[in-house]
């Protein structure tokens, strides 16, 4: 193999018949020009970038520093390795770009909060906690202090990187909607939900199941006509917010919420409400 072009000391773009292979390595690049022969021993990894991301590729790697882009290539090798799973090429691109925002941003002591940083982690749980590692594996060797919220961002990154087709906006829409219901139940409440309690992570698991049947079209949860009429008599106030959250996911979703489905909603919701206590004052945030 032949060097067409050096990106930086630790990549390479070659040329085969036309296609264009980026080749990583630790050095692979150092004291080398086009045309030189590529040392095999310093190869550790190789793309075929698609033609959609290609040139961003090259660009990432020939504008960003390389301490960034040696810890994006560590977290991409453990996060395979956790997950057993290869990724998309683009997680090259796309986690790589998004953690020189993300120090840079650190350094300059700006913080961007990320308010589904709490569903991420309850949805994408693997994910998280490689995030987490990540974070801690950035501050050591940067010395940087980086958000809590930040192993939620890299973990969305790892993934969309799993899909077959990453689309970031797809992998953000189940967060973004159960965001949008723990939301609406703190606000018709007045209070914040602890969101490490076991009552809201089954609640949270219930409405994951009931967006991924609305999703395949599928039919939902059904109740008893006289349990139901039990829950809304019992509990009304918690049958009120679970009408209000199913009519905003009928108009959000174009779909339509059964009343027994309702009823299920309204139990769960009543079982979070003791876990108020333990949180914060919704109207003090």
């Amino acid at each position: 193999m032949i060097i067409h072009k050096v990106l930086n000391n630790n990549a390479i773009v070659t040329k085969e018949q036309g296609q264009e292979r980026i080749i990583m390595g630790p050095g692979i690049a150092f004291g080398k020009k086009k045309k030189d022969p590529v040392d095999p021993t310093k190869i550790e990894k190789m793309f075929i970038p698609s033609f959609e991301n290609a040139e961003q590729f090259k660009e990432i790697l020939t504008t960003t520093p390389l301490d960034i882009i040696d810890l994006s290539e560590q977290i991409i090798s453990y996060a395979e390795g956790e997950l057993k799973t290869p990724f998309h090429d683009y997680i090259h691109v796309s986690l790589t770009d998004h953690l020189a925002h993300a120090v840079r941003l650190a350094r300059e002591q700006l913080v961007v909060h990320n308010r589904l940083a709490e569903e991420i982690r309850l949805l994408y749980t693997a994910e998280y906690q490689i995030g987490e590692w990540a974070v801690a594996h950035i501050e050591q060797q940067l010395a940087v202090s980086l958000p809590k919220e930040e192993a939620a961002n890299i973990a969305l990154h790892l993934y969309n990187a799993r899909q077959r087709h990453p689309n970031m906006a797809t992998a953000l829409q189940t967060a973004t909607l159960l965001n949008e219901l723990r939301e609406q139940i703190e606000a018709f409440f007045g209070q914040t939900i602890e969101t490490t309690s076991m009552t809201y992570y089954r609640f949270f698991t219930h409405m994951k199941l009931v967006l991924a049947r609305i999703e395949q079209g599928q039919t939902l949860h059904d109740m008893d006509d006289v349990i139901l009429s039990a829950v809304q008599t019992r509990y009304t106030d918690a049958f009120r917010c679970a009408e209000n959250m199913a009519s905003w996911l009928e108009q959000e979703l174009q779909t339509t919420v059964p009343q027994s489905e309702v009823g299920y909603m309204a139990l769960h919701v009543e079982r979070i409400r003791p876990d108020f206590e333990r949180g914060t004052s919704y109207e003090n945030l």
